[in-house]
């Protein structure tokens, strides 16, 4: 992004009110911007605004200087591509023509800083390429964390300085530094050790000559400033002078150039004897004999002050002295009063301010404002309203100062700044300027009666358990039952899914039931998004209210819709809602309402979130419902991830935080209350449910949900997923009941109750859960009530416990007698004893015979893992990054040969001959492209024949020719012409034109960093003799010039994979115990799953663990005898071993920093290492089975989850068979004998 701010108002100055204007300019890197440097106070966001109105650029030539660099290095250095990006976007914004006026602008990316100060008298269009191009030169060399580049000093004041600053830390205070140096006309680095970058070409205001000595000065601009006074006046009276301003870096030497006068005459016109030592920026002296002019800024007629707008580079004794005033007017003529103004510490650019006495100006309109009078098109209030009356918020919601709508204390808090105006807060803070305070409102009437709505899921009998009958809720104390959902066909009938018989039981119970219409799924889903929408268009709303009106006859008390939501701008996977949908809601509720009367009732779901309630026109609403079902639940969830406005404090947008936060949850009762809505008529939600997160650091959670080290997993959920509910990122409350009373696993289960946020929270596993308890849900209740709320909604009662209705929804029938199977009292504990007995296994014993063979297989596989890890594994490793350094030459030049056309640009050496022979043999389109007419041959009598033997016919040679042509670079070789193709031999002359990419890409494929190279001359197959000399006709045969070349690169370089072999350990150190209790289940017949499923599920992670250490075995024995013949046998070997634990750390190869050279190993195999290629292939894949099997299979409590189970299960039945060949024979044959003893029929086992 770029942006701007007011350069003399320091940013590290905690007592300072910080200002930025900023616009983005595209995302470099599909991710969010990062945040700006913590020593930077908070800041509003602004869009920038051209420094100065008057775009004509100025008169300059062109000629070379010496630039002073500044570089210094560390460590840490960012990526080069968000350096770039900075550097790029500013470039091209300060050359363009449209906006040559702009003088100072910061670039951002990433955390990197880039500012540029052009003076006044330099041209930006083509000074500013000009400059930038020496020094991203300089800089491709150099990976700078702080670099400075500077035009100044000697006889250069601020409309001649240019100045170039960087900072990759994201230190904006550092940049400023710089910026008000070069803006006062001084040089930064001064007593720095610099390096001089010569022969640099700028385009500036041309030279003058003094009137005294030999030296000369520059002009100053020929045109003035839109913010101030030209600097030469005319006689205002016979006693005034012709008066010019000084600038920053001026002396009264180059005053009287720019006067034109010699430096008697300006000090005869200026006889202060301390002038010269005491010149101050924007001051004005004289040109000629008189006075200074008076040229203090006037009231208007109307009583409005002179009224000026604030530039980047102002600060008050400038303006002070740039129109006639001291710094104490300005202050009195603001203080109190200017919209925006913090005084002169502060100063902000782009507020409007007063130079005279007089009535404030209108606030500068801001281009992003919403609310107050910063918006866009504000014209004056009307009598009896004051500024911060204008454009109010919607819902009534807080404006800051900003000119930004929200409900929480951070827009919502009433602090002026330190000066007392209107539209300023203290630092730090962003204020409010009308509709403050987040105090409930509306409640002073209590409700008639206190109402309490359970929600019922009508398809809870979809899950395979956590069933809940309807009849159920007559013995409840709710007093409202609303069936979710019903739906609409397309003629607007009412459609109610009665898939399971609920419903009759649902319209006999006491409670009153009320039918809701949509629900989440429905609003949102792409194929039925737009039902609820078409219904209430105006040309079909009359007959969807006459079919709610006459299904409602059926036993119906009343009628709730869910539409979430009408306007909504970002549902993902939908079109953004439409302007219409909020007043077209509003109809239909109120025809609806004409056509039940008060017979029935009427609520509807609203959102307690402000970006989606601001469509409803609520207050109206309210009007005509009886109720409104508000939903404060889900006020976190998993979609926060790197969403940065989702949660107020977490700047990464991936914080913990509970979907039941009762401060927030005030926060929006607040908003709704404020909007008009009495709180009689809310209803507010309690949840059965609570939102779970898959935590980056549970140990880092534990110590603070605030902790620099805790976070979201994403950008999927990675909470375990409900054994009923079977959604990550959702469970009931059943289900975590359920976890707390079986924590018999190992889990670590931790409850704890948070008191800042009043909600319940559980740790297990790696997984964190906030809920509402039946205590917590009470606490709430008499809290609501108490405040006079027309009472809660409970969604949803089907998710509170466990009942016995976990069988058929219509009743339970009586199970048969049945026999009792033998007892499975043998043990085989290898694979080979399970292929023997396989045909002798009753199959009611299979898969506790298969379970424990293959545990038996993982205690080895374990055994061998710790043991490889501690003994042996550096020593391997050692052998193999040998093998992979010899062979980085050959994966860089290969890398040049791919891919050097996206990078460069070539010259190649083409050799012709003449078109007559070469057109008789013509192997391509462009092979005679470079042939010439005329001779073929040489004079064999006078030069040579090819053969001169006197027994032998000679024969004539051809005469050829080279020359330069300028074609593409391999591995396009269209252009080419005459001579070999399989390989071409043409001398290639390599130009660089994106180096950085091609760098950051060599090691992103290869591993081999740009610090490993050198650049050089290649010998491809030049047969040039030793004596030969530069330019004989021989270099244009089998030379690369110019290309990167291996420069130290060795073992030490080649990434080392150790912390993917014990990161895998880590993640499979728990699969014993679990296997150990879902094998008891078995042997007690207690296992309610799939016993088949179980053996698919597991059979695969354990066979790909032990085929990985037992290839680790073969790289051991290998290792302590190497030959060079068994080089690439121990690589395959090694690699094999590797892709096969990839997958169990959760990452597919290419994602993980320590295979990144893995390009060169596989180069370095050829085609000996195709079996490791085919793992590759498979693991490689983001949507590989193994990586999806064992993600599931690993998390925590999985193999006890049925439902988990079930899933991996379908996973590995739907992998192809040649997939499972693929990840090498141990793995293929011990599958193929599991399904033997399963007696599954394969076509390769017949």
């Amino acid at each position: 992004m770029l942006l701007d701010f007011a350069i003399f108002s320091p940013l590290d100055d905690p007592s300072s009110v910080i200002k930025l204007r900023t616009c983005a300019t595209g995302d470099d890197s599909n991710s969010q911007t990062a945040p700006l440097s913590s020593t930077v106070p908070s800041a509003g966001k602004r869009a920038i605004e051209d420094t100065f109105s008057d775009a004509s650029c100025i008169t300059a030539s062109g000629s070379e200087v010496d630039l002073e660099m500044l570089v210094s290095s560390s460590e840490n250095t960012v990526p080069s591509i968000h350096l770039d990006s900075a550097l790029s976007a500013l470039e091209q914004y300060m050359s363009s023509s449209t906006h040559c006026q702009t003088k100072f602008l910061v670039g951002y990316s990433q955390g990197v800083v880039v500012a540029i100060h052009s003076g006044d008298a330099i041209d930006n269009g083509r000074t500013i390429p000009s400059i930038m191009n020496q020094v991203k030169s300089h800089l491709d060399s150099a990976s700078p964390s702080n670099a400075i580049a500077e035009l100044c000093g000697d006889d250069r004041n601020a409309d001649y300085t240019f100045g170039i600053a960087i900072d990759t830390t994201g230190d904006l205070a550092s940049i400023q530094k710089a910026i008000a140096s070069w803006s006062n006309g001084t040089c930064f680095a001064v007593g720095q050790p610099t390096t001089r970058m010569s022969g640099v070409k700028i385009f500036e205001a041309p030279l003058i000559p003094l009137s005294h000595g030999n030296s000369t000065k520059r002009s100053a601009r020929s045109h003035k400033h839109t913010h101030g006074h030209a600097h030469l006046h005319k006689h205002e009276a016979r006693a005034t002078c012709k008066a010019i301003s000084v600038v920053g870096g001026d002396s009264c030497g180059s005053l009287a150039s720019k006067c034109g006068i010699t430096a008697a005459s300006f000090s005869k016109y200026n006889p202060n004897k301390k002038l010269c030592s005491t010149l101050q920026p924007g001051q004005r002296v004289c040109c000629t004999a008189g006075t200074l002019p008076d040229i203090t800024p006037k009231p208007g007629k109307d009583g409005s002050c002179a009224s000026y707008n604030v530039h980047t580079g102002d600060y008050c004794a400038l303006l002070a002295n740039r129109n006639g005033l001291t710094v104490e007017q300005i202050e009195k003529f603001n203080d109190k009063t200017t919209w925006g103004w913090n005084g002169c510490k502060s100063l902000a650019a782009g507020i409007n301010i007063c130079l005279s006495t007089g009535t404030p100006p209108l606030p500068a309109p801001v281009s992003n404002a919403l609310c107050g009078p910063l918006k866009p098109g504000t014209t004056a209030p009307k009598k009896g309203q004051s500024l911060a009356d204008l454009n109010p918020c919607p819902l009534n919601s807080c404006c800051d100062i900003w000119g930004q709508c929200g409900i929480t204390p951070d827009y919502c808090t009433a602090e002026k700044g330190l000066t007392g105006n209107p539209g300023t807060a203290p630092p730090k803070k962003n204020g409010c300027v009308s509709n403050c305070g987040i105090d409930i409102k509306n409640n002073s009437d209590k409700p008639t009666e206190f109402i309490k709505i359970a929600y019922y899921e009508s398809w809870n009998w979809d899950r395979p358990c956590l069933n809940y009958r309807a009849i159920n809720l007559g013995g409840t104390t709710y007093t409202h039952a609303h069936w979710g959902f019903a739906t609409l066909d397309n003629s607007y009938n009412v459609v109610v899914n009665d898939t399971y018989k609920q419903l009759d039981d649902f319209l006999s119970l006491p409670n009153k039931k009320i039918l809701s219409f949509g629900g989440w799924g429905y609003s949102t889903d792409p194929k039925t998004f737009e039902s609820l929408r078409t219904a209430m268009n105006p040309a079909n709303v009359d007959k969807f209210v006459a079919n709610i009106a006459s299904y409602l006859k059926k036993g119906w008390d009343g009628v709730d819709i869910d539409w979430e939501y009408p306007g909504a701008p970002d549902i993902p996977g939908i079109p953004p809602g439409l302007k219409t949908d909020g007043p077209n809601y509003l109809n239909f509720l109120q025809k609806l309402r004409k056509a039940v009367g008060t017979s029935k009732s009427i609520s509807i779901a609203a959102p307690a979130s402000y970006w989606y309630l601001k469509a409803f026109p609520i207050a109206d609403m309210a009007k005509v419902v009886d109720y409104i079902v508000y939903m404060t639940y889900d006020l976190h969830g998993q979609w926060d991830y790197k969403n940065i406005w989702a949660q107020d404090g977490c700047s990464s947008g991936n914080c913990v935080r509970s979907h039941v936060n009762l401060t927030e949850t005030t926060y929006a009762l607040a908003m709704i209350t404020k909007a008009g809505v009495a709180a009689s008529k809310i209803n507010v939600g309690v949840a059965s449910y609570g939102r779970s997160f898959g935590l980056t650091s549970r140990p880092a959670c534990e110590k603070s949900l605030s902790d620099s080290g805790c976070h979201i997993m994403g950008p999927k959920s990675g909470a375990t997923p409900g054994n009923c509910t079977q959604t990550a990122g959702y469970i009931s409350n059943a289900e975590i009941e359920e976890i707390m009373d079986l924590n018999t696993t190992g889990a670590g289960v931790d409850y704890i109750y948070d008191k800042a946020s009043d909600s319940d929270t559980l740790f297990y596993g790696n997984n964190w859960v906030a809920y509402m308890s039946d205590t917590t849900k009470k606490s709430r209740v008499a809290h609501y009530q108490g405040l006079n709320f027309g009472g809660t909604v409970d969604w949803a009662v089907d998710l509170q416990q466990f009942t016995d209705d976990d069988l058929d929804p219509e009743g339970d029938d009586d199970l048969p007698d049945t026999t009792p199977l033998s007892a499975c009292s043998a043990n085989y504990n290898t694979f080979e004893d399970l292929d023997a007995h396989a045909s002798s296994i009753p199959q009611h014993c299979v898969a506790q015979y298969t379970i424990t063979t293959l545990k038996a297989l993982l205690t080895e596989t374990l055994n061998n893992y710790t043991t490889l890890l501690s003994d042996g594994y550096d020593k391997k490793f050692g052998i193999y990054s040998k093998a992979v350094a010899g062979s980085a030459s050959q994966s860089l030049l290969g890398f040049i040969d791919d891919h050097g056309n996206d990078y460069a640009t070539c010259v190649v050496a083409e050799t012709s001959i003449c078109c007559k022979a070469c057109n008789d043999d013509k192997k391509s389109d462009s092979y005679c492209d470079y042939c010439f007419d005329g001779k073929c041959y040489h004079e064999c009598n006078v030069v040579g024949c090819t053969n001169k033997r006197d027994d032998v016919q000679p024969s004539q040679e051809l005469i050829v020719k080279t020359a330069n042509e300028s074609e593409p670079c391999p591995p396009n070789y269209s252009k080419r012409g005459y001579g070999p193709d399989n390989p071409y031999e043409q001398t290639v002359y390599w130009t660089w034109k994106n180096s950085s990419g091609f760098f950051a890409d060599l090691e992103l494929n290869t591993g081999i960093p740009k610090s490993k190279t050198k650049m050089g001359n290649y010998d491809r197959m030049n047969s040039c003799a030793p004596s030969a000399k530069a330019g004989d006709d021989c270099w244009s045969i089998g030379m690369y010039y110019n290309v990167p070349l291996i420069n130290g690169y060795s073992a030490s370089d080649v990434a080392n994979p150790k912390e993917v072999v014990s990161k895998g350990l880590d993640k499979i150190k728990g699969l014993p115990t679990q296997i150990d209790q879902v094998l008891t289940a078995l042997q007690l017949n207690g296992y309610l799953g799939d016993d088949m499923e179980l053996i698919d599920s597991l059979s695969l992670p354990i066979l790909m663990l032990a085929s990985a250490t037992e290839n680790m075995g073969t790289v051991v024995q290998i290792a302590d005898k190497i030959t060079e013949e068994e080089r690439k046998a121990f690589i395959l070997a090694f690699l094999s071993a590797i892709f096969l634990i990839v997958p169990v750390i959760g990452e597919v190869v290419g994602s993980i920093a320590e295979l990144t050279d893995i390009g060169t190993v596989m180069a370095l195999l050829g085609a000996a290492g195709n079996s490791a290629v085919d793992i590759y292939t498979v693991v490689d894949d983001p949507k590989n089975a193994p990586l999806a099997i064992f993600d599931l299979i690993l998390a925590p409590l999985a193999i006890a989850d049925i439902a988990t189970i079930t899933k991996v299960a379908n996973i590995r039945r739907g992998m192809k068979e040649s997939d499972i060949a693929k990840l090498g024979d141990p793995v293929k044959r011990r599958t193929d004998i599991i399904d033997k003893v399963k007696g599954v029929c394969r076509p390769d086992l017949e």
